[in-house]
């Protein structure tokens, strides 16, 4: 299993205690995606950041639900390479 996590270079433009939100995912667990797949949006000081997929694969586990915050270095979810 691979971790799914916000691009940590997203991080590197926000102030302290700023802090990101998931807003929608796209995708369920247990759906099969492709790489660069569109699986999630979340909030970041008014944008809207798209999660993709890293890999192909199955959306094993989702970590972090609608409407939760989301941590520097949080894990949102997790997927089996195919």
């Amino acid at each position: 299993m691979h971790a799914v996590v916000l691009d940590p270079r997203l991080w590197e433009s926000v102030e302290a205690g700023d802090q990101a939100w998931l807003h929608r995912w796209v995708v369920s667990e247990g759906e099969q995606v492709s790489a660069g797949q569109l699986l999630a949006q979340a909030r970041l000081l008014h944008q809207t950041l798209d999660i993709t997929a890293p890999h192909a694969g199955v959306l094993e586990q989702i970590l972090v639900g609608q409407g939760e915050p989301i941590g520097h270095s949080a894990v949102l979810a997790y997927l089996v390479p195919l």
